[in-house]
């Protein structure tokens, strides 16, 4: 229930952190992500700043001392919070501990009251209301002020691919401008099309566009913005077209006076690591896209 247990705590208001991963050993107890802007409320129910959560995973085999002592000789400094989806068979007067790591035990007792409490403050509601036709906008995400920061896809494919390590890179916040594209694609025919295109590093056509409600606070680096990009070249393509006779390649050439543009200032969530040869690289986590020498 690894991933569904990070959505239900995103949904209860909890900002988790899923980048840069501990490094520990493979077992029953697995890393969720790491808790950050914890408020008020939060804290009194258990949570702290930089808390490291921690999920049993569901299953038969209770949760026994010698495999949370196995975990915990591995476990980096700082708080941990680990949910116990499964039976747990010793007291948890009886936890073990370790020098420098504050360890806290949830059951599902413990979660479902984390739960409750959510409801009764208002941070969650389990009654839908009824909306009247019209009453509604729909919710523009980048209302109010920026720069906002997307969501990231956490695709580390293309580091391991060259033998890159994400577990000893540092998060950071890349400055980036996003641009929503609006026009005609016209070649044997005539096409409307919108696109997200990010601006950071080069430019990135990406498939959808989420932003953090609670955006992390991380140290910034720099890769290059395009000023006045032309978006004829960026968009136009060449692609087949049945033509009756088969398949035939034909030029779709982005029309730049039916353009319509908005522009955002946004943050791309990013890893800094560190090559065998010492140069620097910068991973956008947004468009999975590995930027090299930086």
């Amino acid at each position: 229930m690894g991933l569904d247990l990070v959505a239900v705590l995103r949904r209860l208001g909890v900002s988790i952190d899923s980048g840069s991963p501990p490094v520990t050993e493979p077992g029953v107890i697995t890393w969720l992500g790491r808790v950050y802007d914890v408020s008020p409320e939060q804290y009194n129910l258990g949570l702290s700043e930089g808390m490291e959560l921690w999920t049993t995973g569901q299953g038969f085999a209770p949760l026994d001392i010698a495999g949370v002592e196995s975990w915990l000789f591995d476990a980096p400094r700082g708080s941990h919070l680990v949910i116990a989806e499964r039976k747990v068979n010793f007291d948890i007067i009886d936890l073990p501990s370790r020098t420098g790591r504050l360890l806290k035990l949830w059951q599902l007792d413990d979660f479902a009251a984390f739960i409750g409490h959510a409801v009764i403050d208002g941070r969650l509601s389990i009654i839908e209301e009824e909306a009247e036709v019209g009453d509604e906008e729909e919710i523009d995400m980048f209302a109010g002020p920026g720069p906002f920061v997307l969501k990231p896809k956490n695709d580390f494919s293309p580091l391991e691919s060259r033998g890159l390590d994400i577990s000893m890179a540092k998060p950071v916040l890349v400055p980036a401008r996003l641009h929503n594209v609006r026009g005609l694609l016209i070649g044997p025919a005539v096409e409307e099309i919108e696109s997200w295109l990010l601006n950071c590093g080069g430019f990135h056509i990406l498939e959808s566009v989420e932003i953090l409600e609670s955006p992390p606070m991380l140290n910034q680096e720099i890769l290059e913005i395009v000023e006045d990009p032309d978006f004829s070249e960026i968009l136009s393509q060449r692609r087949p077209h049945s033509e009756g006779m088969g398949d035939l390649l034909h030029w779709w050439k982005f029309d730049s006076k039916s353009q319509k543009i908005d522009t955002f200032d946004v943050l791309i969530p990013a890893h800094k690591g560190q090559d065998i040869s010492g140069n620097y690289w910068i991973f956008d986590g947004v468009s999975s896209t590995l930027h090299l020498n930086r």
